[in-house]
């Protein structure tokens, strides 16, 4: 994958703590950038999802029948365990 020079600025203290990590790692500086990026966009996309299925669960919230459904059926299931 073609790499994209940026540049960008950061707090001092935030700057000394990531190459205090980088170092004890043995890692370069672009990897541990590139790898908190992907952390972060997965982040947001993980926090997407959780939102757009509350927006879906306000929507079209479950009744108590079958919230009432769900626990018989879990129930029936626990009693075929032989704990």
């Amino acid at each position: 994958m073609p790499a994209v020079k940026i540049a960008t600025s950061v707090p001092a203290e935030q700057f000394r703590n990531l190459e205090a990590v980088r170092k004890q790692l043995g890692l370069k500086r672009s990897t541990v950038i590139q790898e908190a990026l992907a952390l972060w966009l997965s982040g947001r996309e993980s926090a997407e999802g959780v939102q757009s299925y509350l927006r879906g669960y306000m929507t079209h919230p479950e009744d108590a029948g079958e919230a009432t459904g769900f626990v018989e059926a879990w129930a029936d299931g626990m009693e075929a365990e032989d704990w």
